[in-house]
Order: structure tokens, then sequence, then C-alpha cells
């Protein structure tokens, strides 16, 4: 049989696929920018894009060369032959499908070190994760069975590049209409397009039951041509059942266990460190995931920024925790630090710490229109002020509100923190703040 597979591998256009991908591969994920990227430096995410990038782009292109490769029987006219081989119908497709896959799952593998590789250079800590991947594996091998049969059944060649463009406008139809939180569609097609900060770790169990339930459904469909040919090329029901109970039984676990709300349905909430990573400055700490230690430096500067700027600015908040952190009961007011890239800098860490810091108001509560600053709300002025103590760039509004914040910026400095501690207390309990000194 490794002979077999051998020679069928060598002959089919899945090779010549797998290096195409290669170069693209290489050109994504060794291209993209540390600085600015979502996923390098974060060991899941890592993960997550190479699933994506899989199944996304490999997978389409690989059902198509598996297509091309098993119409070869009706290109060749040998169709006869075919359904008179020892091999029945099914191990026919099985042996294309392998090939296909022989050629696609090590250039995956290539992708996941890449990505891997990118990780370890900025993050401080060594978790690979390797649950999204075997799904994205399983569901590459749906799509590559579905170009099998398509190659089979198809008189026309034609139809072959719709394989792909047909398995694209499946993929992107499932990510316009799931819910993280629900199980339709993506427990049938698991395409993991999804962004998980360290407040999430996968569900391993669900997404394995995922991987189980594709391969599955992909042995089921190579069975497909050889059940509606004819009885000389169909499969033994010994082989297909067993494969026809895992499908059945994993689709029942995949649609059973749900996750109860608000938790998402491929993710679990990691479980909060003991204790979390902290940093101060002053008055001014941050506390951090420990996986997310490589930003410790960048965060001691920003702190250092920010509490020799606006340190004496009563009204903020001063104690950051990083998003999915659990405060401990009964600190002091605290303000959520989103992390949006692992290889944020101090510049962007310092505007997030200026933002959260602002007193926000409660949920529900509208806004106040102030008609000394030009009729915009009251929250605007607030912020210009921290913003000008920050020595950090102030956006433009309007005329009449640049000179509200200048004439404000004129007045002494006891009586702007006297404003600002007034208009703290009001924002945060959803009332108009007063008007600003003259």
């Amino acid at each position: 049989m490794i002979r077999m597979l051998w020679t069928e591998t060598r002959r089919g256009e899945s090779r010549w696929i797998a290096l195409l991908l290669a170069v693209i591969g290489a050109w994504y994920f060794l291209g993209e920018d540390a600085a600015t990227s979502d996923w390098v430096g974060w060991w899941t995410q890592s993960a997550v894009e190479v699933q994506i990038f899989g199944v996304m782009v490999m997978g389409p292109l690989v059902s198509t060369g598996a297509a091309w490769t098993a119409g070869r029987v009706r290109r060749h006219r040998t169709l006869s032959w075919a359904e008179t081989a020892a091999r029945s119908g099914w191990e026919q497709n099985v042996m294309v499908w392998l090939s296909a896959m022989a050629c696609a799952l090590p250039v995956y593998a290539l992708f996941a070190a890449m990505a891997f590789s990118r990780t370890a250079g900025v993050s401080a800590v060594t978790e690979p994760v390797w649950s999204p991947l075997l799904t994205g594996a399983a569901v590459i091998g749906l799509q590559t069975a579905v170009g099998v049969v398509v190659g089979v059944l198809s008189p026309s060649r034609i139809a072959v590049p719709f394989v792909g463009l047909g398995w694209y406008g499946v993929l992107v139809a499932v990510a316009l209409l799931s819910d993280e939180r629900s199980a339709l569609p993506w427990a049938l097609l698991p395409a993991l397009d999804v962004h998980w900060d360290m407040a999430f770790r996968p569900n391993t169990g669900r997404l394995l039951t995922a991987a189980v339930w594709c391969l599955a459904c992909g042995l089921l469909v190579l069975a497909l041509p050889g059940l509606l040919r004819g009885r000389a090329v169909r499969p033994a029901p010994g082989i297909l059942l067993p494969v026809a109970l895992a499908a059945v039984v994993a689709a029942g676990a995949l649609f059973t266990f749900r996750a109860p709300l608000p938790e998402l349905y491929w993710a679990l909430r990691t479980p909060q460190p003991q204790p979390p990573l902290c940093a101060a400055e002053g008055g001014t700490k941050a506390c951090l995931w420990p996986a997310d230690r490589h930003l410790l430096p960048e965060v001691r500067a920003a702190l250092r920024r920010v509490e020799g700027t606006v340190g004496t600015v009563p009204g903020l908040t001063r104690v950051y925790y990083e998003r999915g952190l659990t405060a401990p009961p009964g600190a002091s007011p605290t303000a959520e630090l989103p992390v949006y890239t692992p290889g944020l800098d101090r510049e962007g860490l310092t505007q997030d710490m200026l933002a959260a810091s602002l007193p926000q108001p409660p949920e529900g509560c509208g806004p106040h229109l102030m008609k000394e600053i030009g009729d915009y709300p009251d929250t605007f002025i607030f912020e210009a002020v921290v913003r000008d103590r920050a020595k950090v760039q102030n956006g433009y509004w309007s005329d009449e509100f640049a000179a509200a914040l200048e004439r404000f910026l004129k007045t002494p400095v006891a009586a702007q923190d006297r404003w600002l501690a007034a208009a703290a207390d009001d924002i945060r309990s959803c009332r108009p703040v007063p008007a600003p000194p003259r």
C-alpha cells in the first residue's frame, strides 16, 4: 500500500499545489510585523492563525487539486477499468485522498513551525497549543474528500475549479452566520476565525471532537461514488458502519454539550493566576497575565510616563488589570487594560492607560451635552484636559471647543483640580458635570 500511495503522490497534482502553498504561507507567516500583529507572541492565537489559514487558503486549493486528480479516470477514459479493479471504489478514492493529504499535511506542519517560531521570538514563555491545529487538519481532510468525490462524479472538467470557489463561499457564509456562543453552523464546519486574548483558552475536548466529526464525515463522503456507481465497487458495510457511528457520536456530543452563556462555544475562560504579574510606579499600578511578561518593560515605562504626567490629577483610575483578570475583592477602583497586540510598545500602552484611567459613566447612561464647549458631551472636556496634562496631542473638535479648553487651562491649577474631582464623581454617577472654571 505504501508503494501505491507513493506512486499516486508522484502522479497527482497535489505536490505542485503544496509547493505553491509553501511559498504563499512563508510570505504570510514570516512577513508579518511582530510589532503590529495580533497573533505573533500569543501561543493560542498563533495556532488559530495557522488553522484559519489552512482552512481558508489550503483547503480550497488542495480540494481543487484532489478533484482534478480524481477526475483522471474520466479524462483518460479508464472508468470501466477502475470499476473492475480488485480495490473497491471507496479504497480507490481513499488512495487519492491520502496522496493529497500526504502533500498538504507537511506544508501545514511547516506553517505551524513558522508561526510558533515567530511567537517564541516574542513571548517569554513556551506554551504551544495544538488542538486548533488538529481541528484545522481534520477540516482540510473533509474539504479534500469533497474534492475527490466531485472529481470522480463530475463528467465535466469545468466543475473542478468551482470546488475551491464553493468551499471559499461556504466558509465565508459560515463566518457571517456563526455566533461564537452557538453551535450552528460552527460544529459542522469549525473554521475558527476568532481572536482570543489571554482571557480565553481553547476547549480542547470540543475541538478534538470536531476533528473526529470532520474526519469521519470525510471518509463517509469518499464512499459516495462507490455507492452510486455499482455493486462491484461498493465499500463493505463493515468498514463504513464504525465510521458512521463515530460521526454520529461526535455530532451528538457537539450539539448536546453546549457552553453555558456567557462562555464561548470553542473556548474556556483561563483560570485566574495566583497572583497576577504586576508593576507599580508611585500610585499607579498595572497587572498582566503571567504569559504576557514580555510586555513588563514596556508597561513599566508607560507607568512612569503616566505617573509623571497625570499622577496628581484627581478623579482618575490608577490601577489597571489586563482584560480578563479579576481584581481582588475590596480593591480600589480598577480599569481594564486592553492588550490588542502582544507586541504593543510603550507609546501604545501609554495611550491605552490614559484612556482607561478616565472616569466612565454607568451602562445605559446617555451623553450630557455642554453648551460651553459647543454642545459636545461633557466627558470630552474632561478627557481633553487630561490629555493636555499628559502632553498628548488632542483631537480638534471646533473653534468653540478649543477656545473653552484654552480658557480652562489658563485658570489656576488648584481650581482645575477641584473641577476635575467633582466632574469625575458626576461622570461616574451619570450626572452632568459642572461648568468649567473661567
